[in-house]
């Protein structure tokens, strides 16, 4: 339950950095800094860091990013008509994160 609130907070943050730059993805002013914030792939690396350093990793990474997507693809799907970026980019990070952990997994092992 903890780790959908922090996913929630962290979404909150993510949305204050993504919608004064979603408008610059609207008026087709967009560089690689405003697209990175506008579609939240900072959950990325917020993401490996949580799955790699966590006692919980399957839940405390899923709440985390289940809770951030919930957020950033309701208040940016004014801006996008769409929620499925963010959607795309949570599954796509969930992956990567379970990637990350079965190679942190086996280096682990003898």
């Amino acid at each position: 339950m903890l780790s959908i609130a922090i996913g929630l907070a962290l979404g909150v943050l993510l949305t204050v950095l993504a919608v004064p730059a979603l408008k610059y993805e609207v008026t087709e002013h967009a560089n690689l800094l405003t697209r990175v914030l506008a579609y939240g792939f900072l959950l990325v690396p917020v993401a490996v860091v949580t799955v790699l350093k966590s006692p919980f990793p399957i839940t405390h990474t899923t709440g985390l990013v289940a809770g951030a997507t919930v957020v950033l693809a309701t208040t940016a799907q004014t801006y996008t008509g769409t929620p499925m970026p963010y959607v795309w980019l949570a599954a796509a990070t969930l992956f990567g994160c379970a990637a990350a952990r079965i190679m942190k997994n086996e280096r682990a092992m003898p």
